[in-house]
């Protein structure tokens, strides 16, 4: 083995290659140890990085609520305002005509008043005559003053009857707003003073259980007319028909494949006198109050058929189920037409 000399004392230090190659290696030894140390470091850095890119569960938001628009508060005000409105406009229309019927009845007692004061005259005219040609002037006088006493009698009964208070009668309306009917309707006539339950949807199901049968008759023809079994005071008359396509020219169906349903009904009533009048219908256990009393107001709209001697029943009953929060449709009829409706036909509209 070579054995590397010393130097001799005194002489100068000199630069020697074995030295240098101690300390490039020992230099390479350090940034080997730094990159592995980068190396494992940067290693456990990602994995915590990926750990950490799990985002938790988020909790789902509740609903919002109608409360929370800034705008509710202002628009209940603006409802309440026009509630309000309402009101006073009612009330107002009240005394309109309260007034008005204040004053006919004043030129009612008036216009009595006027032809009683002609009869006296001329009653009176009678008697002077008579009192002239007879030389009677005292019992003219008497007469005279009879009359003007029974004229001040009347003035005073006629001063007396405008001091009354008018009659008030309170009238409950909704706001004339309506809108079409698209939920379920429960059907009653108004006729004669009495209301009358019609049983439509008794009638549909079982118009829907002989569809199967009306089926196999459209095959020969456009037009199927038949009737229902009673349910109360009435039965129904219906008409099915089926499409018309291009293959169907004459007035036999050619076509093998249709499209049919129910293009119009017409109410029959099977009994002279049905229904309840008015008192009956709004009792306790009334038929009326059975099937009102109970009814979703969200889902179903209570629809009146009303001819022109039934008004008046139509408005108290209206009135009675407003005060309930239903929803009600009136469809005035004339005197001799039938209740019917039809594909072509118009939506109830409710108030």
């Amino acid at each position: 083995m070579f054995r590397r000399r010393r130097p001799p004392k005194g002489d100068s230090i000199s630069f020697g290659f074995d030295s240098f190659l101690d300390l490039v290696t020992n230099v390479v030894g350090i940034i080997i140890r730094l990159i592995l140390v980068t190396w494992v470091g940067a290693r456990s850095y990602h994995a915590s990085m990926q750990w950490m890119e799990v985002e938790p569960e988020q909790k789902s938001m509740p609903a919002p609520k109608l409360v929370d628009d800034p705008l509710h508060a202002r628009l209940q005000q603006a409802k309440n305002d026009l509630d309000d409105a309402k009101t006073r406009l009612l009330a107002q229309l009240k005394y309109l005509e309260a007034t008005k019927q204040k004053d006919g009845l004043a030129e009612q007692q008036l216009y009595l008043l006027a032809s009683r004061r002609a009869e006296l005259e001329a009653e009176r005219d009678k008697l002077a005559k008579k009192a002239a040609g007879n030389g009677t002037v005292l019992q003219t006088s008497v007469s005279l003053a009879q009359i003007r006493q029974r004229s001040r009698k009347l003035l005073d009964d006629l001063k007396k009857l405008e001091a009354l208070p008018p009659l008030k009668k309170q009238l409950k309306y909704h706001a004339p707003l309506s809108k079409a009917v698209h939920s379920d309707e429960l059907f009653f006539e108004c006729k004669a003073g009495r209301v009358a339950f019609i049983d439509l949807p008794a009638f549909l199901q079982e118009i829907k259980l002989s569809l199967e049968e009306i089926a196999g008759e459209l095959k020969a023809t456009f037009r199927v007319e038949r009737r229902t079994a009673p349910a109360g005071p009435f039965r129904l008359r219906y008409v099915i028909e089926r499409e018309r396509t291009i293959q169907d020219v004459g007035a036999t169906p050619a076509a093998t494949s249709y499209r049919y349903g129910l293009s119009e009904w017409v109410v029959e009533p099977i009994a002279g006198q049905r229904g309840e009048n008015l008192k009956q219908a709004l009792a306790a256990n009334s038929e009326f109050r059975q099937l009102t009393d109970n009814l979703d107001s969200r889902i179903t709209v209570v629809t009146f058929w009303v001819y022109p001697d039934s008004f008046d029943l139509f408005r108290q009953l209206r009135d009675h189920l407003y005060e309930r929060g239903h929803n009600i449709a009136g469809r005035p009829l004339t005197p001799d037409a039938p209740i019917a409706a039809s594909r072509n036909g118009t939506a109830s509209r409710g108030q």
